[in-house]
C-alpha cells in the first residue's frame, strides 16, 4: 500500500463519497426553496464505478471512507455497497452520514452489510423549528431511526448539529445534557457562508456553545476515534461526549486528511476550493487502474493549503449546493 503526501506535507487517507445527489428533505441552508436540478440517472457513477475508485484509493493510502449525498440511504441498494466495500483489504473504516430519516429501516442491515459508524444530522429538537430547518421532516422519524441505529451497535452514534442563528440557549443545553445519559457524540459545527441563498442573521461560533457547557458540569478533553477535525470533550460520568467542528474561528485546514468525491465522479482536494478532476470519463474510457490512481494522485497535488472561506471576495470560494457535493 502507498502513502498520498500532498504539497503541503499532509497525508491524505479519507475518502468522502457522495453516492447520490438526492435527498428527501429540503433543508434551507443546503438546498433553495425551488429545489435543484438533479444530475441525470446516467451521470450518477455506479456502484461498480465507486468500488473501483475505492480499490483505487486504497492501493495509494486510503483507508478510511465516508457515504454521504444528497441523503445516501435514498440510493437504492446502498447495503449492497457497503456489503462490496468492506471486503476491500486495507479499507479500514465504513462510516456514514444520514439525515436518520430512513434510519430505522436500514440501520441492522447496514451493521450487517459491515458499516463501522453512523453521523446523523439533526439541528433541533423542537418539532416546529425542526420542520421548518428541513422543511416537511419529521423529528420523530429521526429519533426513532437513532434508536435503532444504538440498538443495532452503532455505538457511539455521531449527531450533528448545525448553529444556525435561530438557535437558543435552552437547545443547546438539551443537545448537551443528551450526552450525560446516552452514548451519543454531540457535534456542533459551525456554518461555513458556502451559498448565497442562505445567509444567516448571527454567526454562532463554537465558544458560545463551550461557554454554555461550562455551566452545567465540569468537563474534560478526551480522545475519540473517527473524530477527524473535531475537538471533543465530555461531562465528568457522562455515557457520551460532545465536540465541536469550527472551520471559521478555528481553521483545521493543517491537518486535513481527505478528498472527496461527487456523485457524477468529480473528485475534489478541498470542499471550498474550485480545483477538481473528472473520474468518471476515464472510468467509462476503459481506463486501467493505474491510470485512475495517477488521476487520484494529480487531485491530491492540487490540494491547497487552506480554505479561503474567512476573506471575502476570494476567488476559492464557490457557490454550490450541499446536497450536490455531499458535506
Amino acid at each position: 500500500m502507498g502513502s498520498l503526501i500532498d504539497g503541503f506535507g499532509r497525508k491524505i487517507d479519507y475518502l468522502r463519497i457522495s453516492v447520490t445527489d438526492r435527498c428527501n428533505l429540503r433543508c434551507l441552508y443546503c438546498m433553495p426553496e425551488a429545489g435543484i436540478l438533479h444530475k441525470p440517472h446516467e451521470d450518477i457513477l455506479t456502484f461498480e464505478e465507486i468500488i473501483r475508485i475505492v480499490e483505487a484509493g486504497v492501493f495509494l493510502g486510503i483507508d478510511k471512507i465516508r457515504l454521504t449525498g444528497g441523503e445516501p440511504l435514498v440510493r437504492e441498494g446502498l447495503v449492497d455497497l457497503v456489503s462490496a466495500l468492506s471486503v476491500i483489504k486495507g479499507l479500514k473504516d465504513i462510516s456514514l452520514t444520514t439525515n436518520g430519516i430512513l434510519l430505522k429501516e436500514y440501520a441492522q442491515a447496514l451493521k450487517n452489510a459491515g458499516l463501522k459508524r453512523i453521523n446523523v444530522s439533526l439541528d433541533s429538537l423542537k418539532e416546529a423549528r425542526y420542520r421548518r430547518i428541513s422543511r416537511g421532516g419529521d423529528l420523530k422519524e429521526v429519533i426513532d431511526g437513532i434508536e435503532e441505529a444504538i440498538k443495532a451497535g452503532f455505538t457511539p452514534l455521531k449527531i450533528n448539529v448545525l448553529l444556525l442563528g435561530d438557535i437558543e440557549k435552552k437547545e443547546i443545553v438539551d443537545f448537551l445534557r443528551l450526552t450525560i445519559e446516552n452514548s451519543l457524540c454531540v457535534r456542533f459545527l459551525e456554518l461555513m457562508p458556502v451559498t448565497s441563498f442562505y445567509l444567516q442573521d448571527k454567526f454562532i461560533s463554537s465558544a458560545i456553545v463551550m461557554e454554555i457547557a461550562e455551566k452545567i458540569f465540569p468537563i474534560e478533553e478526551i480522545r475519540v476515534f473517527g473524530a477527524g477535525p473535531a475537538e471533543v470533550f465530555k461531562f465528568k460520568h457522562a455515557l457520551g461526549s460532545f465536540g465541536f467542528i469550527s472551520p471559521m474561528s478555528n481553521k483545521f485546514c493543517s491537518s486535513c486528511n481527505r478528498l472527496r468525491l461527487s456523485s457524477d465522479g468529480i473528485l475534489r482536494p478541498c470542499l471550498h476550493s474550485d480545483s477538481k478532476v473528472d473520474l468518471r470519463q476515464p472510468l467509462r474510457q476503459g481506463r486501467d487502474e493505474e491510470e485512475i490512481r495517477q488521476i487520484i494522485e494529480e487531485a491530491v497535488k492540487l490540494k491547497p493549503k487552506e480554505h479561503a472561506l474567512d476573506k471575502k471576495k476570494s476567488k476559492t470560494q464557490s457557490d454550490f449546493f450541499m446536497c450536490s457535493i455531499g458535506g
